[in-house]
């Protein structure tokens, strides 16, 4: 889920073509830019909704909690579940 050959197939272009557009145009790679867009739904699940954190971390395409919150702690420095109880 949410894989750079998922979004090429949705756009009818092949992987390498998106990557190329990318390297073309910015810094950032497509994997890094799908990590950001992820980041930031994850931060705003986690801050504006009633969600549980395993709710977030599956609607985001991840389908264990424990790899999303390190994803999350890696990006953000804090766990998703502290992070929620902060902006609470």
């Amino acid at each position: 889920k949410h894989s750079l050959a998922e979004y090429a197939k949705l756009m009818n272009k092949s992987s390498k073509t998106i990557s190329n557009i990318f390297s073309r145009i910015g810094s950032k790679t497509p994997l890094q830019y799908i990590q950001d867009r992820k980041m930031l739904e994850a931060r705003r699940l986690l801050q504006y909704s009633r969600k549980q954190v395993q709710e977030i971390a599956y609607e985001i395409g991840y389908n264990d909690i424990q790899t999303f919150s390190r994803f999350f702690k890696n990006n953000e420095g804090i766990s998703p579940s502290k992070f929620k109880e902060i902006h609470l």
